[in-house]
Order: structure tokens, then sequence, then C-alpha cells
């Protein structure tokens, strides 16, 4: 499709990209991905979902790189625009319709997206851009705080989980990085961006035949029933959001990991151990008592090459159900290594329910879809998402790599509690978003405290 170079050009311009070249590049891209000139794009199924999950939690997902040097903002802008015309999801308004949800493309400038300036107070300014919330209506669905303090240089992010899950994001950055890079040092064009389908059905594509025939027949999804809870002051739904994090160094989580390992475990069974043993310590459950953690499953394994989809969701849920709490750390883990050796006998691990998500809101128009998938679907309680370890490389910006990271989930509805977790050169990070109060506030930090003990026992 041939687009009028004149007008394009000029719509460029205004949404705040300045460099000619750049412009002539990123039209001859579109006109190379038709897909991307549409003014209306269809919500998929994750979009649907999480969507639905409004009634649970604000939408909003969180995260932070840092690095040790001042970016070149002119130039990050200009790559911004990039990110957002080969992504339109992030520059379009969510219309609920009620027979099928949708987004619609909007226009834009890049210092909505983009706020950058000087701080003196860091963490003010973080807890404010961490409490924001992006309405559905927005014309703009990411937005990034470039915070300079003391010469270095604090990236936050906040979007809406509709677009992209940390895995989403992760691929997102990782673009964006590459193509930054090779602007400032190279020249080149930061067109480079994935154009990918955001589909579901993705996952499958990649599978052999008679596993994906069996993959697509896996309807039901059962998550066992468990009545634990955080020993919040109330349940009620407030408007605060409360972030409470910590981050364990090196030296203490290279060891805890080492000797889970040696153990047959892994990295995720001990965060998993360490959730439990922590709970159990500040809510004064007993160490025979059952108990579930649901834990992200990040599908993208199905695929051979991620960068061929587009940023999007593709997460599910395994629910590690242990039948006792545990003595100690130690006798916890081996429990929850039990449990996980278990869980991955199941080849379709993650893929249970889709199909018949799918099928629920395929089948019928939205506003009869959204309260029957509600009547089936249970939100975790008690959750956790591990979004790995950082490739330092990978989200290196113009040959400089982060010296820290940080990732915080949708502010959750109590009495739901979800932990988020990530590594970067060794460090562990770990944090709990919710709808809170300054009760629940100091109840998570006594929750920390005890994680933070149970990581440096080792």
């Amino acid at each position: 499709m041939k687009l009028n170079y004149n007008t394009e050009a000029l719509s460029l311009k205004k949404k705040g990209l300045t460099d000619e070249k750049v412009i002539e590049d990123l039209i001859r891209f579109k006109e190379a991905n038709p897909h991307l000139l549409k003014n209306k794009l269809p919500c998929e199924m994750y979009d649907k979902i999480n969507l639905m999950c409004r009634k649970y939690m604000d939408r909003m997902a969180r995260f932070e790189v840092d690095y040790d040097f001042i970016v070149d903002e002119t130039a990050f802008k200009n790559v911004a625009v990039c990110a957002l015309e080969s992504a339109p999801c992030l520059h379009s308004q969510v219309i609920r319709n009620p027979i099928t949800p949708y987004w619609r493309v909007a226009d834009y400038n890049v210092n909505e997206f983009i706020c950058a300036k000087e701080v003196d107070d860091l963490q003010k300014a973080k807890e404010e851009f961490y409490s924001k919330e992006i309405p559905l209506k927005s014309n703009i669905q990411m937005n990034i705080g470039l915070f300079y303090h003391k010469g270095k240089t604090y990236i936050l992010f906040i979007w809406n989980h509709m677009c992209m899950d940390g895995g989403g994001f992760k691929s997102f950055w990782s673009d964006f990085c590459k193509a930054y890079t090779d602007y400032v040092l190279n020249g080149n064009s930061p067109v480079c961006f994935s154009v990918g389908s955001r589909k579901y059905t993705e996952v499958y594509k990649d599978m052999p035949k008679d596993f994906k025939k069996k993959a697509k027949l896996q309807i039901a999804n059962v998550s066992p029933r468990d009545k634990h809870r955080f020993p919040f002051e109330n349940n009620n739904t407030e408007n605060s959001v409360v972030i409470v994090s910590r981050k364990i160094e090196r030296e203490y989580f290279e060891k805890a990991a080492s000797y889970t390992k040696s153990q047959g475990a892994t990295v995720n069974d001990l965060l998993v151990a360490s959730y439990i043993d922590a709970l159990k310590k500040v809510a004064g459950f007993k160490n025979d008592e059952s108990i579930s953690i649901s834990c992200a499953t990040d599908l993208r394994r199905h695929i051979s090459d991620a960068s061929s989809i587009g940023y999007t969701n593709h997460v599910s849920f395994s629910h590690c159900a242990v039948d006792r709490m545990g003595v100690d750390l130690k006798d916890t883990l081996s429990v929850v290594r039990e449990k996980t050796h278990e869980l991955k006998k199941d080849e379709f691990m993650g893929l249970h329910g889709l199909p018949l998500l799918n099928f629920a809101y395929k089948t019928m128009v939205y506003a009869q879809a959204e309260p029957i998938v509600k009547l089936f679907y249970r939100n975790p309680t008690l959750s956790l998402s591990n979004v790995g370890a950082i490739d330092t490389q990978a989200f290196s910006l113009g040959g400089n790599k982060p010296f820290s990271a940080f990732v915080a989930g949708a502010a959750k509805n109590k009495p739901c509690a979800v932990m988020t977790a990530l590594s970067i050169n060794g460090d562990l990070s770990v944090s709990m978003c919710l709808r809170g109060n300054d009760n629940d506030r100091e109840m998570l930090e006594r929750f920390f405290t005890e994680y933070e003990k149970n990581i440096k026992s080792f």
C-alpha cells in the first residue's frame, strides 16, 4: 500500500519524530507492513481476559531499568515514535463494544508517551509514577519516565496489561535497545520492531502435528481451592497503590540458588518455597497445612522464534498445590520440588483451558461472554510471576548495560497477592503491588523481611 509521503511525513513530525531520514525509512516500513495502517484492531483473546480482570486489579504492569549514563533524549524519543508506529495497540483507545471490544488507533505526541526530567527525590518520583492508572480511553497505553538523577538514567514503565505481559515487555525493550543502539552508534533508522501476530493461537504454530491436535483439546483447567490468604487488615477495595520490594544481593542469592540446584530443585522452586515459608510465619499457619501458589508460565517456550510474534500476552498459570508447608525452609523446598516435578510430567502444562476460553469469546457477544467466563475463572489468591534473569547485553543502550532493574505487576485488589521477581547481575529483586493502606504496607514489609531472611539463610 502506497502512502501519501507528504501527509504521512507531516503526521510523524506532529507526533514528535525529528529525523528526516528516519521519517522516510519509517514510511517505507509501514508501507511494507500494511496492517500497521489500520485504524481499528481486534482485541485478541488475552486482551479480553485482561480487560475482564479489571475486577481484580488495576490492569497496570510496571517495570524499571537503570543505567549509569545520561540517555540521549532526542534519539530516545525518535526511537519511541518508531516503536509506537510498529505496535499500534500502544497508541490506541480500548473501545468496550458490547458485541466485541476493539482497539481504535489514535493520534498522539511522543511527549504524552515519555516524561523526561531531572529529579531530586528519586523515590518520591518513582512512587508518583507507579501510582498512576492509564484509562482505557487514553490515546497512549504505555507511559515511560526518563528520570535523571546524579548522572544516571532511571527508565520507568507503566502500561496496560492488555497490551503485553512481562515476556512481551522483555521482547519489546530488547528491540527498543537494539534500535536505539544501532541508531545512535551507526546512524541506522530504528525500524526493526516486531510486527508479528498477537493472536493466542501463535502458541500452536510450531508444535508437531499430533501434539498440536492434542493441545487444542485441553479444555479443562482445574485450579485447586485454597482458603489461605495474606493477613490484610480487611478486604476492602482501596484506591492507593502500595508497592513493597526487596533486593537480595548476589552473594546471598547465588549461594541459595547453588544449594537449590544441588537438591535437584530450580530457582523458581526456591522462590515459591520462600514465599510459602514467609507467609506461614506472618500469618501463623501450621506446618502441616496445605497451600497452593499459582505460578505464571510463559507459553513462548512452545514458539521456536519468539521474535516472530507481536508484543502481547502469552502466559498461563500452573498451580503448585502442596499438602503441607514444611517444618522449615529446606523441608518446604523439598515439598515444592516434588510437586513441580509432578507438574512438569504434564506435557500440556499451561495449555489447559485456552481452547475453552477462546470458544466462549468466539461464540458469544462480549457482553454475554464476560460474565460467563467470570463464573468459571478463578483469580489466583496467592501467586508468583518470575520474569527470570535479565539479559543485560540485550538491555544495553548504546553500549551501556543496566546496573539494576525492577518489576512490579498490576496492583491487585485484596485478598489477592502476586509476588513478581527478576534477577539482574546476580541480584534478586522481588516485589508485591497492592491496592491497600498503610497497615497492609506494614504487613508486607514483615513478609519481605522473612522472605529476605529465607534467601540469606543459605
